[in-house]
Parts: C-alpha cells; structure tokens; sequence
C-alpha cells in the first residue's frame, strides 16, 4: 500500500475538477460529536442555551428552567394540583402523598411568590392518598379540597371552613368505592352546582356523585359504566358541543380511552362511544382543543405502551377520532395536561414519564397538533408522577408543576424565558481533499429583535483548529476568510434575541468548496488507458470504470478517509477497450479507487449511500 500522503497526491493528478458542497439541515442527533468526519449528519459538538431537540431543521434559543422545590420529604409524592386556597389573589399548591398518606397544601408567599411556602396538612390518615382536586363544593366562595385514597376506599371533600385554607371540615362521599384512584367536579346534572366524580380501578368503575342538597352534604350515587376493566382515570367535558358535560374515562386493564355522552343533561341516561382500544395500559385521561378548531379533543397517556397522544375530534360530535402520537417512547407515562405554555395562543401539551423520570412538554408548532418540539423540563425528577400546569409565581407566563413518586418531591419549574444569547459549535468536518475555498449560506428566520449569525475556523490539523474568524452576519464567500489547502472545516451558529420571548430558528447551514491542484482531463477512450468517473456518484452499488489501450493486467484497490485499503481486485487479465467492474457490498461512506496498469496509476473518489 502507498503512503496516505503519496495516495492523496495522486489522487489530485488524476481526478477531475467539481465544486463540492455539505449541508446540515437537523440538529437532532445531538451533541458530543467533535469529529472529523466526512459529513456533519444530523449531530454536532456542543451548544450553549441552544435548543436542538429532535425537530430537524428548528435549532431555537432555549427556555432558561429554574427549579423550585416545595417539599422533599412528601413520600410518595402521587398527586400535584395548584389553586388560590387561602383567597389571597397568588396560586397555591395541593398534593397527595401515596406513601405519607397526606393530603397537604402549600401557601404561596405573598412577598416573595413561588420561593416560600409554608405547609398546612389537611389529612394526614388518608391511606394511600392519590389524587387531589380543588372546587367550590358548597358554594359558599371558598375554594375546597377533594380526595381519593386507593387503600381507604374513600372519595372526600374537605370543607374550607373560613376560606383561609387552615381550618378544615371532612365530608365523605363515598367510603366504599373499591380503589379510588381519581377524583374531579363538574356540575354534571346542569343544576348549578358542583358534583363530583370518581373511578375505582378495583371496582372497576367510572361514577358520579350527584350534590342533592348543593352543599355537599347529601349524595347521590350515579354509575356510568360498571366493567370498566382498571378505571383508573376521570375527566369531565362537553365533547359534543351540545351544552351538557359529558364524562371520559381510561381503562388500565383493558386499554381502553372512552367518552361518555350525556344525553339529555341529566347524568342519568349516558351513551358510551369508545376513543380508541389497545392503548397499552391507559393511565390518564384529559380534554382540551389541540388543533384550535372550536371542538374539544382527548388527549391520553399509556403507562406500558410509553405514549402520549391525542384524538381529534373530527366532526366536533365525537363519534369520529383521528389519532395523532406525540411522543411513543415516552417510558411509563403516567399523566397528561394541556396548556398555552409559550403564549402563541394554542395550546401545547404536558407530561409525566415515572420509568423515564421525565417531565416534559410539546410545543404546538403551528396549532395544528401534528408537528411538535419537545422540550424537558426535568430529566431526573425520579418517578415523575404527575404533571400540571399554573403560573405559581404571577409574572403572567405558565410554569411547570410536578409530583415524584419516588423522589418525594412536589417542585415547580419557571419556564418563563427564551435565553437572550446562546451559541452551538458543529463537528469538525473533513472535506477529503485541500480546497479553494467557496461559500458559507444559511436559511433561518430571524423576528424582529432577533439575530444569527456565524464564525468559521479551518485548519490542516484537526487537532489545532485554530482561532475563529470574524462574526458572518450575512452568507458570503470564504475566499479570504479562510486559507485555501485547509481540510478540516468547523462553524460557531450564534443566536440573539433582545425579546425574550422571540426566538430566531437556524433551518439549513451550507459550505461550499472546490478541491485544489487537479489537473483537468477529457475522460478516456479506448486510445488511451485511464480511470474514468464514477458515475452515478454517489451510489449504492458502485462500479470501477476504465479504459485500455491495449490487454493489460490491472490492479483496483479501495481506500477509506483514513487511507485503509478496505477491497481489492488483484492482478486480473482485461482486453482493449472499456471495461466495468462492480465493487460488491461496500458500508456507506466516502471511498477513494486507485487503478495501477503496469506503468499507468489513477485514482478516483467516490460515495457509497445506502
């Protein structure tokens, strides 16, 4: 085998002259990656405040993420939910503790928003406490509190005596409902106060309790589905537009997503329409308008099947659902939420992943509900368990609040900015050859107040890459900026807003170049003997091309970037003339052939895609 350096000077004698280009148009693979390479693929070598996520083409200013912890020591943390318990104009948090068997809330500093908080247990003996909830029950003005304990069967109000949230009165409404696993209130029967619902994944049941006396005193018990195989989730909307609440519901055991039609606004005569079947262990159930269309959608979470979806409600009655996959690998998604968390005006969606210990939420692209950004809010928050969504601290944009299942934790997080600068560093790209330097473009959108720009940097040692150049604020040639015979390329993107809540979006960067030192040639005939052009290049089954004078023995070898001989077609016999000779299975990548007849040697490149 020739000297790698030796093998490149032939190959500049030999090839033929083309302009040569790379484009990087997704940043989805992520960072880490400092090459060199022979193309920069969808990853890159580190970013600053840069949001890359897993949509191709949209590398974004991050959101800057604050966590704030309100209790370390809830075990079993199961259940989040925020509301102003004490009236005093800031939100307030409510959580239910599986392993504490807590029902608690957290009061929300006047002073200092979202950063104090000072605890008040509501029931400290509420076995195996997992869902919380917060209505008017009674009507009296004062928010109350509801619950429901898997171990003590129970579904409970408590009584906001006073409306200060620290003296509490215990109602029950039902103390036999078999593994109360949620708990919600609507005014179901159209009656003008509030009712309550639960479902019982042990009695397999999706209930509600009607309030006779509209001071939660006095119930009526009201089945709409008995069966229902691991009901473990309810929620409450009109679906069908016609003015009643209507019920939903999820089914562990039987993955099952289901609504429940509220015929004539009573609560008493239901007619079931099923959502969808084979959703791998349904945990949670929610309602909002995903695609902005004026009906409501259902969104779901499946624990074993690591999904979060939503159905679009088709023809606004909903008896027809298009399923659209946010997120299928999502591992243990245990909750789901919807809300406007960008204030673009749609509205985007939340969840909770207890395997991943993920919370999350996808941003709405364009309203649509069929393209997402994902963006992680937590990754470590162990057993992330539940997910809602309020602004805690009153500066008017939407935070995170979450409930870890193992971590013991009830935590929010500030989402509220974009970063107002952020930077990201490419891999070190190896042309393959020495260039003459083309042109740097890009595509990006860039609103009002918001900029990108580029530094650049080439070397021929990718150890030392050198110093970068000035700031690119606009595409231009590289001539001048760059030294011609420099193999390893590398960019710097910079992003910069002075509104923080624009961002600009990078969507294509491209290099282009032309290999130096070549001296052009017609391709051969058979009155001469030479290598031709690789053609179709790039290929998937690539062939040798060549033409002889006269019958000659010829030597073909096949090198990699490294200079490798990775195949090689030894010492055969070919007659005048021209002659193709298929190379086999050969990995995709960016190859070099050498051909040596006895006093004559040529090599071309060439490309091997899948």
């Amino acid at each position: 085998m020739y000297p790698v350096k030796l093998f490149i000077v032939f190959l500049f004698l030999n090839t033929i002259v083309h302009a040569d280009s790379e484009v990087q148009t997704d940043w989805s693979g992520g960072d880490g990656i400092l090459g060199p390479g022979p193309d920069w693929g969808n990853e890159f070598y580190q970013s600053l405040c840069i949001d890359w996520s897993d949509d191709p083409g949209s590398l974004l200013l991050s959101k800057s993420i604050l966590k704030h912890t309100v209790d370390t020591d809830f075990e079993g943390a199961w259940s989040v939910y925020s509301e102003d318990i004490d009236g005093d104009g800031d939100m307030d948090i409510l959580g239910a503790a599986w392993g504490d068997d807590d029902i608690t809330w957290w009061e929300n500093s006047d002073t200092s928003p979202g950063i104090y908080w000072t605890e008040h247990l509501v029931d400290g003996d509420f076995l195996f406490a997992t869902s919380v909830y917060s209505e008017d029950i009674n009507g009296d003005g004062y928010l109350d509190i509801l619950g429901a304990a898997w171990g003590a069967d129970d579904i409970i109000w408590w009584e906001n005596v006073d409306g200060s949230g620290t003296s509490w009165v215990e109602h029950t409404v039902d103390g036999g409902f078999w593994g109360a696993r949620s708990v919600y209130s609507e005014d179901i029967d159209g009656d003008g106060d509030m009712d309550v619902l639960g479902a019982a994944v042990k009695d397999n049941l999706i209930t509600w309790w009607e309030n006779i006396d509209s001071l939660g005193t006095s119930w009526a018990e009201h089945t709409v589905k008995a069966g229902y195989m691991g009901a473990i989730s309810v929620y409450s909307e009109d679906i069908d537009d016609d003015g009643h609440m209507d019920i939903i519901g999820a089914a562990y055991y039987s993955n099952d997503i289901t609504w429940w039609e509220n015929i004539d606004g009573s609560g008493m005569s239901w007619v079931e329409h099923n959502v969808v079947g084979g959703f791998e262990a349904a945990s949670c159930v929610y309602s909002e308008d995903i695609d902005g269309d004026g009906d409501m959608d259902i969104l779901g979470t499946a624990y074993e099947g690591n999904d979060i979806t939503w159905w679009e409600n088709v023809n606004g009655l909903g008896t027809s659902w298009d399923e659209h996959n946010i997120n299928e690998d999502f591992a243990g998604a245990g909750s789901v939420h919807s809300e406007d968390m960008d204030g673009d005006g749609d509205m985007d969606v939340l969840g909770s992943a207890s395997d991943a210990d993920d919370i999350t939420w996808w941003e709405n692209i364009d309203g649509s509900g069929t393209s997402w950004i994902e963006h992680t809010v937590d990754g470590d928050f162990n057993s992330a368990r539940t997910v809602y969504s309020e602004d805690v601290n009153g500066d008017g944009n939407m935070d995170v609040l979450g409930a870890g299942l193992f971590a013991w934790e009830i935590a929010w997080w500030d989402i509220s900015e974009n970063s107002t600068c952020g930077e990201l560093v490419s891999s070190i790209l190896y042309l393959g050859n020495d260039p003459g330097w083309g042109t740097i473009d890009w595509n990006v959108s860039t609103p009002s107040g918001t900029s990108i720009s580029f530094v650049v940097r080439a070397s021929d040692d990718y150890g030392d890459m050198g110093v970068w150049s000035d700031t690119l604020s606009a595409p231009c040639s590289l001539v001048g900026i760059l030294n011609d015979y420099d193999s390893y390329f590398q960019y710097k993107v910079l992003l910069e807003t002075v509104n923080p809540d624009t961002t600009p979006s990078l969507h294509e960067i491209t290099l282009s170049w032309d290999p130096l030192g070549i001296e052009e040639t017609a391709e051969p005939s058979p009155q001469g003997t030479g290598l031709l052009p690789f053609s179709p290049n790039p290929a998937s089954a690539p062939a040798v091309r060549f033409g002889l004078l006269e019958p000659a023995s010829v030597d073909i070898s096949i090198f990699d970037l490294s200079g490798r001989l990775v195949s090689e077609i030894p010492g055969d016999e070919y007659s005048t003339g021209f002659h193709d000779v298929p190379l086999g299975d050969i990995s995709p990548g960016i190859y070099f052939c050498r051909m040596i007849s006895d006093d004559f040697m040529a090599t071309q490149r060439f490309v091997v895609i899948e």
